[in-house]
Formats: structure tokens, C-alpha cells, sequence
């Protein structure tokens, strides 16, 4: 899940929470994008 609130808003950030992993902090929009490919890669094998 990922949470954009008036402060990631203004920071260009998401927040971001795992379902069984908790909270694993802020990225930016750029960084977020990276993890999810990365995340997509590793279902992929």
C-alpha cells in the first residue's frame, strides 16, 4: 500500500507499507517506481 498525504504531496514522495513487512518508509516518486519493477523482476523468476 502507499500513502500520498499533504506532506508526501509536497515532497514528491509516497509513503510506503508491506503486508506482513509493516512500514518501509518514504521514497521518492522515482525510487518507489524502481522497487516495483524490481519487485515485478522477482516474481518474473
Amino acid at each position: 500500500m502507499w500513502i500520498v498525504g499533504e506532506k508526501e504531496e509536497s515532497e514528491n514522495t509516497v509513503s510506503v507499507r508491506k503486508q506482513g513487512q509493516g512500514d518501509l518508509g518514504t521514497y521518492s516518486i522515482e525510487g518507489f517506481s524502481e522497487m516495483m519493477k524490481d519487485e515485478v523482476n522477482k516474481s518474473l523468476t
